[in-house]
């Protein structure tokens, strides 16, 4: 068995394998799109859109109808089933490692096997992700192609005014680019969601219930320069056994893990004590880091981590002292003034 520090490390940085699998089904899922958008130009661009008549305002709406269609036929049902199918060797390998986690903490597995999950379970599981407040289900069936839809009506109405020949020279930019990051960030969020559910499924299902107590889960953000302010603030906050994860923002790494990681009550296969350690990567020495460490803390200890995080001028107030580690964060998450 290797070193437990090793395993959390993979497994706090969502493993190699999760990014290739993740990879993968990103590449497939835009190609598919950019196919969809450049059927979606060739289109626009002969519907006669630019004439001025009685009839304008529907062929718009046609083909912003046509569009939404277009994107769901091609891109949102085969791309869901092109999900439940990559993710079904993911989902069983997040299990077997939830099963070593509970066993290396001193728990027990009541009902080993409970949590075998079934290809109608697995594709369940991941249509239920949560992503960005809607299911995964709904993300690439409903909410993005309407999304795209509307990008394209814009871009009709604003953009097709040049008739010189230029009427598409914005048109990467405008729809296909912010589409396609669009498309990006939902696939990765569902996948760490998924990975996220199929571990607690062993938690709720397989572990004797003793072993988690009625606070068993704690949320761990990934301590480095892309971490979010609102993830920093969950850090080491602790939730029940059944509580199912839903991340406050688009490509969210955190994890939910048994709070006898951050108890550092864990044991090798040998029975001998580990104590767990996470990968802080800031400006400071620390590396690996205890994860008795608050965020709070990591964040003073790293002024130019800080200072990536939340800004140059908060995050040098944050570190000096001069503000409150949560009225840093609630200033990072107001509007900001145009």
């Amino acid at each position: 068995m290797a070193d437990l520090s090793q395993q959390i490390e993979v497994f706090l940085r969502n493993a190699l394998r999760q990014r290739r699998l993740e990879d993968r089904v990103i590449r497939q899922a835009l190609r598919d799109l950019r196919t969809t958008l450049a059927a979606v130009e060739r289109v626009v661009g002969s519907s006669g859109v630019l004439a001025v008549g009685v009839n304008r305002e529907r062929t718009i709406a046609s083909i912003t109808a046509a569009v939404a269609r277009s994107v769901q036929e091609s891109f949102g049902v085969p791309q869901l089933a092109a999900l439940q199918d990559a993710l079904a060797p993911f989902v069983g390998q997040q299990l077997d490692y939830a099963r070593q986690l509970v066993q290396m903490a001193g728990g027990t597995l009541t009902a080993e096997g409970a949590a075998q999950l079934s290809q109608v379970q697995v594709q369940r599981l991941v249509n239920d992700a949560v992503v960005g407040g809607k299911t995964l289900s709904a993300q690439l069936t409903q909410a993005l192609p309407a999304t795209v839809a509307d990008r394209v009506e814009r871009f009709i109405r604003l953009g097709l005014s040049d008739i010189g020949g230029e009427t598409f020279a914005t048109y990467q930019n405008a729809v296909v680019r912010v589409t396609e990051n669009n498309v990006e960030a939902i696939v990765r969020t569902a996948v760490n969601e998924v990975g996220s559910a199929a571990q607690q499924a062993i938690y709720q299902y397989e572990a004797d219930p003793d072993w988690l107590d009625a606070e068993g889960l704690v949320w761990t953000a990934l301590l480095d320069s892309q971490v979010c302010p609102i993830c920093l603030k969950l850090d080491g906050k602790r939730f029940p056994p059944d509580y199912n994860k839903v991340s406050p923002h688009y490509q969210c790494r955190c994890s939910l893990v048994p709070w006898k990681w951050r108890n550092e009550d864990m044991r090798d296969a040998n029975g001998n004590p580990v104590a767990p350690r996470r990968l802080a990567d800031g400006d400071g020495p620390e590396q690996p880091l205890d994860f008795k460490v608050a965020a709070k803390q990591w964040v003073k200890d790293n002024p130019q981590t800080a200072q990536s995080i939340f800004g140059k001028r908060l995050g040098q107030k944050l570190v000096d002292g001069e503000i409150s580690f949560d009225k840093a964060v609630k200033q990072w998450a107001e509007p900001k003034a145009s």
